[in-house]
């Protein structure tokens, strides 16, 4: 695009990721010319002007879309309002104008935030433009960035959130004070609760940001830090899709020491006393899973410690001396399970499942939770094969399985440059030495773009619909903005099921490439996020360190990370 600078946003750090906010709706009013932009998380909006031909361009971040989309404009002076997906890390919309309209000044696109997660971008034709100035000066922003006024009493005071649990009434938020939240409820789908906590910030030691549960029809519980002056930290309850009336509030409860999020109208139910441990009484091994007996009901949160090993943390909790493990045989779908007290108040087990097992949420048995089931699926539980199954099990050897391997960007969108070189023109390198290695090991693989071409991010995942592959792997090349020094191997991935495969492929690109590991990390990227099929994104290495892009462009060192991708693959089937 002529005039117009690829931007590209990179998350830092360690630990949780949490995907993506999202543009989950827009507007275009061409009598006020005003587009208003709805997103489900905090964005920051930037806004250029683009000539030949004339257009606005928002840029979203740090966004994923919820769906590109077209709305033409009849009359006036825009001829078409466009929103699609720039790259995997931003979200773009477009305000093209019509033909003879009349040229635009910085100072007559003004960018407004009115709500949290809501935005205005306001065209002013009739503005004039500001006066050349007598003197030097820097140029007018088209960004305004929105005025926050903290409430009164709270701007020099901030309270620690530091933890969440799972309570028979709802959920806890624990905070180190008195805090004021609201909950409301997203309209569109997939339905949410969004809770905010004013005056808020997360402490550096609450590290599992991320809940997965099954109770009173909430999925998962995650939380985040909105904004940061003044500090709002959001929770966000996911709901299953067929809720499509619950109504929910927050409110701090000095008692339990955070903010309580539940149904409105509901009661308090019995739980545990504030502070008192629930005791592990024994564990069994069933059809379903594995069923753990307390003596009190337990909160639960959970995650994968590694590919192969399910991690569960009974918080407060104590292990006794006559705790009674399960019995496990040759025939079990668990290779272990491995209860220890990490701290007096803390106790996590560890379940190390056979390959082809699936681990479902925990959920409990009883109307007094004392029973909590952790759901084992195995092989001949699982559907049969078909083309539109989400967890069709896939068969240990490579022979014709179907393989969507993405070069990033292409054509008009070059992705990341640096020194001459275009972040297009090596992952379609790589990705053919990636489809070499699999097709001689007796993978089926298909090419999202065997050219340099532009696909849009939908078509790449409708290559994998289309063709009825089972496994998707898009390959791209990491920048940081501003540093050179920095270099490495990031993997992404999105839903649970993509979990086993982001570590498999990580941990051999890490072996082969001798590179530093900078993590398996959660992201809503949309590739990722929208295949029905387990799909990872690799980023294999910077353009902006000099010494890595110079290995990136060399024949046999994208012939080694190929050939660790096809033993990362092995690992993943065995």
């Amino acid at each position: 695009m002529a005039g117009l600078l690829a931007s590209t946003f990179y998350l830092a750090g360690s630990g949780v990721v949490l995907a993506m906010p999202q543009l989950t709706g827009w507007r275009f009013d061409s009598q006020a010319q005003r587009l208003s932009l709805f997103t489900d998380g905090a964005v920051q909006p930037r806004v250029q002007i683009v000539e030949n031909p004339r257009r606005v361009v928002v840029d979203l971040p740090g966004t994923d879309l919820a769906a590109p989309a077209n709305q033409p404009v009849p009359s006036g002076p825009v001829r078409i309002v466009r929103a699609g997906q720039f790259d995997p890390q931003t979200a773009r919309m477009v305000i093209e104008m019509a033909d003879g309209a009349p040229a635009l000044q910085p100072a007559q696109v003004r960018l407004r935030r009115v709500a949290p997660e809501q935005w205005l971008v306001q065209l002013l034709p009739n503005v004039p433009p500001p006066p050349v100035p007598a003197s030097p000066s820097p140029p007018v922003s088209p960004v305004y960035p929105p005025t926050i006024t903290p409430l009164p009493g709270t701007a020099a005071r901030s309270v620690e959130v530091s933890g969440m649990e799972v309570r028979p009434e709802g959920f806890l938020i624990k905070t180190a004070g008195a805090v004021r939240a609201d909950a409301r409820r997203l309209e569109e789908l997939p339905p949410r609760i969004v809770v905010d906590i004013d005056s808020a910030e997360l402490s550096t030691g609450f590290t599992n940001r991320s809940i997965a549960t099954n109770q009173q029809n909430v999925t998962r519980l995650r939380i985040g830090q909105f904004q940061d002056n003044p500090p709002v930290a959001r929770a966000v309850l996911e709901l299953t899709p067929n809720d499509t009336t619950s109504l929910w509030e927050a409110s701090y409860r000095p008692d339990l020491g955070g903010v309580l999020v539940r149904p409105t109208g509901s009661a308090n139910l019995p739980t545990a006393p504030q502070g008192e441990k629930a005791t592990l009484q024994s564990a069994q091994l069933t059809p379903e899973g594995i069923v753990f007996n307390t003596d009190r009901p337990p909160q639960l949160s959970t995650n994968w410690e590694n590919p192969n090993e399910y991690r569960l943390v009974f918080e407060p909790a104590q292990l006794p001396d006559n705790f009674s493990g399960p019995t496990i045989s040759a025939t079990s779908p668990i290779d272990s399970l491995r209860l220890k007290q990490t701290d007096d108040r803390t106790v996590v087990a560890l379940i190390r499942v056979l390959p082809g097992t699936r681990v479902g949420d925990p959920r409990p048995l009883d109307a007094d939770r004392r029973r909590i089931l952790l759901p084992l699926i195995t092989k001949d539980q699982l559907p049969p094969p078909s083309s539109s199954a989400t967890y069709d099990p896939l068969p240990n050897n490579p022979n014709g399985l179907k393989v969507v391997l993405d070069a990033g960007h292409g054509g008009k969108d070059p992705g990341a440059q640096r020194s001459g070189v275009d972040e297009k023109d090596l992952t379609l390198s790589i990705i053919r030495h990636v489809s070499d290695k699999l097709r001689k090991a007796g993978f089926n693989t298909i090419l999202s773009r065997p050219d340099d071409t532009f696909i849009s991010l939908q078509g790449r995942v409708d290559v994998t619909n289309n063709t009825s592959a089972r496994l998707f792997i898009s390959v791209h090349i990491n920048m940081m903005p501003g540093r050179d020094d920095i270099q490495g191997i990031e993997t992404y991935y999105t839903n649970q099921r993509s979990a086993r495969l982001a570590y498999a492929l990580h941990r051999r690109i890490v072996e082969y490439t001798g590179k530093p590991d900078r993590g398996v990390r959660v992201r809503g990227l949309y590739v990722t996020r929208h295949n029905a099929v387990p799909a990872v994104l690799l980023e294999v290495g910077f353009i902006s360190n000099d010494q890595e892009r110079a290995q990136l462009l060399q024949s046999d060192y994208q012939d080694r990370i190929a050939e660790a991708i096809l033993q990362g693959l092995r690992d993943y089937l065995q």
